[in-house]
């Protein structure tokens, strides 16, 4: 699917955290692709919030793309902590998005309004231009291990209707898996994560790689609840030899690294977490990437982002068993899901590289031909022009 020659869009997009963090998201690589076609995008992000330590509000030193603005937003009561902090705060970013709506629109020209958590539901109903809702995670179950348990008997039922209403409301419904796709009771277009094609083939992993004793296996990514550091530092600890290079920040981290540090694993180096280009230099540096996701519905309907960098930088990718990722896979992957299965997968990789590079270069070819966000650009773009083609219902 290809848009229509010339076609440009100004796009709106309402941020719920820090655009420019440490946190490169499937958002970031999408609108960056965009600009890049001439497309133009206006960001509003949250204020700072020092208290978190998610990496979506680490900031970092994030380059611009030129046609892009960012608006730092001013929500009441932000300095405050509430009960359910995180939730709150995203709400209130939302009602600072809606009062500011109908001038961003007006001032920017915005055709689109990009929307991607059901909180926002109050913007769609406000929004005097197409509204596209695009899934990139099970919003339902973040919402629930989030809220806890009481929250989650509360709440659930209202957080279930809002993100229906903004599914039924929405022009254009996008969905990062196929499995969130098929969880829907409307037409969902699949619009797949990807890789900044560009980007990834500068990756020069060189000066990353004399820092530290080889082979590396690396890791990449948020350091969450939905990632499983269990196997990982078992294997850690099996493989004395071996490098466990494991990047990224989050609410994990400090649990993370309390662990390294009491099992005196001497192998495993915490960097934090790093710019999108030193993440790729990270990468380039790996001889084995690692998505040791937790088995549960959050990661069952995730696309992940690094496994499409893992295979650009043609790495040998090793992930538990996750639902989207056997989907995708198409034979580039290899599956290890308890400790002593990953230890044995990474030992045959690592003594034996020729032949676990054979699938990486399988991996590789076909996310240059698929997985590029400036394709994945061109296909948004096209489903754009065909909502706003469609005739009203």
């Amino acid at each position: 699917m290809a848009p229509r020659q010339g076609l440009i869009v100004n796009i709106l997009f309402p941020y719920l955290a820090r655009w420019r963090s440490a946190n490169w998201s499937r958002y970031h690589g999408l609108l960056h692709a965009l600009c890049a076609k001439g497309h133009r995008v206006v960001i509003l992000e949250a204020p700072p919030l020092s208290a978190s330590q998610e990496t979506n509000y680490a900031d970092l030193e994030v380059d611009l793309p030129a046609g892009m603005i960012v608006q730092e937003l001013q929500p009441p009561l932000w300095r405050y902590t509430m009960p359910l902090d995180k939730l709150a705060k995203k709400g209130l970013v939302v009602l600072a998005s809606r009062a500011v709506l109908p001038d961003v629109v007006r001032d920017h020209d915005i055709d689109v309004l990009l929307l991607y958590n059901f909180p926002q539901y109050v913007l769609a109903a406000a929004a005097p231009c197409l509204t596209v809702f695009d899934m990139s995670d099970d919003l339902l179950a973040m919402f629930d291990h989030e809220a806890g348990r009481l929250g989650r008997l509360a709440l659930h039922w209202l957080a279930a209707a809002m993100h229906e209403r903004l599914v039924q409301r929405s022009a254009l419904v996008t969905a990062a898996s196929a499995i969130l796709a098929e969880r829907q009771r409307r037409q969902v277009s699949v619009l797949p994560n990807g890789v900044d094609w560009e980007a990834a083939q500068q990756a020069n992993g060189t000066h990353i790689r004399s820092r530290y004793r080889t082979p590396i296996v690396g890791f990449l990514g948020a350091f969450e609840y939905f990632v499983d550091f269990d196997p990982v530092l078992a294997a850690a600890a099996a493989l004395p030899d071996v490098t466990f290079l494991l990047v990224g920040g989050g609410r994990s981290w400090q649990a993370v690294k309390a662990r390294v540090e009491a099992a005196a694993l001497d192998n495993v180096v915490l960097p934090g977490p790093v710019p999108h280009q030193e993440g790729l230099d990270h990468i380039a540096a790996m001889d084995v990437g690692l998505i040791p996701f937790s088995k549960d519905a959050v990661s069952h309907a995730a696309c992940p982002l690094k496994l499409f960098e893992y295979a650009a930088l043609k790495k040998p990718v090793v992930s538990t068993r996750i639902a989207e990722i056997i989907h995708l896979a198409e034979g580039f992957v290899t599956f290890a899901d308890s400790n002593a299965e990953l230890v044995a997968v990474l030992t045959r990789l690592l003594e034996a590289p020729d032949e676990a590079q054979q699938p990486a270069d399988r991996g590789y070819e076909l996310v240059r031909s698929r997985y590029r966000w400036d394709l994945i650009a061109d296909q948004f773009v096209a489903l754009i022009d065909a909502a706003q083609s469609a005739p009203e219902s």
